[in-house]
């Protein structure tokens, strides 16, 4: 029988949960500054440099729709697991890609594995916590990936310089192989046998609620894209070091991370759901403001902590949203739509780049502002459906 409580899940096997989140999202944000130049190290070209990059991605979105579906077949342990084994075991081939082609296909491989632990992860932390206390499960959730953002980038970057690439996929693919073995062990399975079923995802897309949780994590991650393409032009035009806007985005993540560890972390299940998500989505807001405007690196520091407070608020709430808005039959499918729209907002926000360096050079609107008025967007849908209901 598929509960909902803690009471019947084991504490140590949502703790495991938690490190898999942990190594799942440290593994890509440990790749995200070294990625490209190893690739370019194999011989590739710029386009296929950036194909190499944008595969583990595409495929990562893809997958989350696809992950989704089956875990709500078969329940989430296999898909954690299998997840695991893939990503720790592309990761331990990367040292030995000899070209281009060899590498992207490994990236392809890595992304369909890591597309499984997303939405197994979210769903199972789900079904773990009891309704009244899904904001703050969800915050240690939201608190484990704010901790990959601070400390994956510079230590990835510290074990390239002293000991070489090889290391840092050493690392990585040794992490993998060290959590699936408690995984394996000690995460039960959720579901019972006549309890395995799957709903349609246009079912689940129509749910109103649902709806604003898929829109606020696309508004999320498209002003978070945009932060990471646009902050270090921003940098450099400030002549700012690059250990100055790596410590511009740490200051993020060290507010998300005190924020959600708080009891600022339960406020959704205090105030509402509607009310943390409008709150965060307000904060961050004027916090892209606040950067398009300043030019003080010790005040863009405050406008990023600014923007990690207001993402506090908005992922533990909206996440805890989906837990609410299904039942555990529907919450492995619900998950993966959502790990895909978070994927598609930050895929859109870098992608856009483009378009947004020409806004700002033709009419003089900051990519900052634009992706404060596309968070404002998402802020203004939400008042008004919480105002009809």
């Amino acid at each position: 029988m598929i509960t909902e409580t803690a009471h019947t899940q084991s504490r140590f096997a949502l703790w495991v949960v938690y490190a898999v989140v942990f190594v799942s999202f440290f593994d890509n944000h440990s790749l995200l500054p070294i990625i490209a130049p190893y690739a370019k190290s194999l011989g590739a070209s710029v386009t296929l440099v950036g194909l190499i990059v944008g595969a583990y991605s595409a495929v990562n979105l893809l997958g989350n729709l696809g992950a989704g579906y089956w875990m709500d077949r078969i329940g989430r342990k296999p898909p954690l697991v299998a997840g695991l084994v893939i990503v720790g075991g592309a990761l331990a081939l990367y040292p030995f890609a000899t070209d281009p082609s060899a590498l992207l296909g490994l990236r392809v491989v890595h992304g369909l594995g890591a597309a499984l632990m997303s939405p197994a992860s979210l769903a199972y932390i789900g079904d773990a916590a009891s309704p009244q206390a899904r904001g703050r499960a969800m915050a240690f959730y939201g608190a484990a990936i704010g901790l990959t953002v601070l400390i994956g980038p510079p230590l990835a970057g510290a074990l390239r310089d002293r000991f070489g690439y090889a290391s840092i996929f050493a690392m990585l693919s040794a992490l993998m192989f060290l959590v699936v073995i408690p995984a394996f062990l000690f995460i039960g399975e959720n579901f019972s046998r006549g309890e395995r079923a799957s709903a349609s995802p246009w079912r689940l897309l129509q749910n109103q609620r649902l709806g604003l949780a898929y829109t606020s994590a696309f508004c999320l991650m498209f002003s978070l894209g945009g932060l990471i393409v646009f902050l270090p032009f921003m940098g450099q035009t400030l002549s700012l070091s690059s250990s100055r806007v790596g410590m511009l985005f740490a200051s993020f993540a060290l507010a998300a991370i005190i924020v959600q560890m708080l009891p600022f972390g339960r406020a959704s299940d205090r105030w509402g759901r509607e009310r943390a998500m409008m709150l965060g989505l307000a904060l961050i807001a004027c916090a892209l403001i606040a950067l398009a405007a300043l030019r003080q690196w010790e005040t863009l520091l405050l406008a990023m902590f600014g923007y990690g407070i207001g993402f506090g608020f908005l992922f533990p709430a909206m996440t805890a949203l989906i837990a609410d808005e299904t039942a555990p039959q529907t919450r492995g499918t619900a998950s993966g739509i959502f790990t895909a729209v978070y994927s598609l907002g930050v895929t859109v926000g870098t992608s856009a780049a483009g378009a947004l360096a020409w806004l700002q050079q033709t009419a003089q609107i900051h990519p900052f502002q634009v992706a404060a008025l596309v968070v404002a967007l998402g802020w203004v849908w939400m008042a008004v459906n919480v105002r009809r209901r």
